[in-house]
């Protein structure tokens, strides 16, 4: 199973397991790489659309796996099995994988690794998960077409520093991290350069900019 570079980087960081879970799983690829693979020996694919659950269930026929990987039309985390060790929740916005950990509260104990892959305010991701709990245990950075970050965390309360909500824990040293930020940077100065002072967030993007050009030079 050929996977892009986002699906990729978010399949290496699974932790080998019995029992997984996609959530949002789109076209079943995620769940297929990590059968074939033998990192897990079940996946569930969920998916809250009939649309797409109907495409993962077209390519898991196709590769024979209909006793390997279970699909589910469900709501995020509600009515998953009490089996499941580990789960993704991957490209989506920050406020529906919120509400997903927020209505899952009760299971995430028991699951040894959620990997989430937020496609907005990654920064509030992170803020949001130490006020609720989380510890990130490891994280990753790729550029598919556009950047992502990847966070994996497990129900654990934990310290962070406030500049740890925007750079991350454990990506300072990253290939890709100067790269990111500089284009970051690059794109905040444009921003305050087609905006009025008096705008919101006009002062918010200054010291953005100052922060990210201090973390920058701190690197060199």
């Amino acid at each position: 199973m050929k996977l892009s570079t986002r699906l990729h980087t978010i399949f290496d960081m699974v932790q080998p397991c019995g029992v997984a879970a996609d959530i949002g799983c789109d076209h079943g690829l995620l769940p297929i790489a990590l059968i074939q693979s033998g990192k897990c020996a079940h996946v569930y694919a969920c998916d809250v659309r009939k649309g797409p659950l109907s495409r993962a269930q077209e390519a898991i026929r196709q590769y024979g796996l209909q006793n390997s990987i279970t699909t589910k039309l469900c709501d995020g985390l509600q009515g998953l099995e009490d089996d499941v060790e580990v789960v993704v929740i991957a490209g989506m916005g920050y406020d529906t994988i919120c509400r997903i950990l927020m209505k899952g509260d009760k299971q995430l104990k028991h699951y040894k690794q959620i990997i989430l892959q937020c496609n907005t305010h990654v920064e509030d991701m992170r803020r949001w998960l130490h006020q609720n709990g989380f510890t990130i245990d490891a994280e990753q950075l790729v550029k598919d077409h556009h950047y992502y970050q990847m966070l994996s965390v497990h129900k654990e309360p934990s310290d962070m520093r406030e500049d740890q909500y925007l750079f991350g824990v454990y990506l300072d040293r990253h290939p890709l991290f100067k790269e990111y930020w500089t284009y970051i940077l690059e794109k905040q100065k444009i921003i305050i350069q087609h905006t009025q002072p008096h705008h919101d967030g006009y002062a918010a993007a200054v010291e953005k900019i100052k922060t990210i050009e201090k973390k920058l030079k701190e690197l060199d």
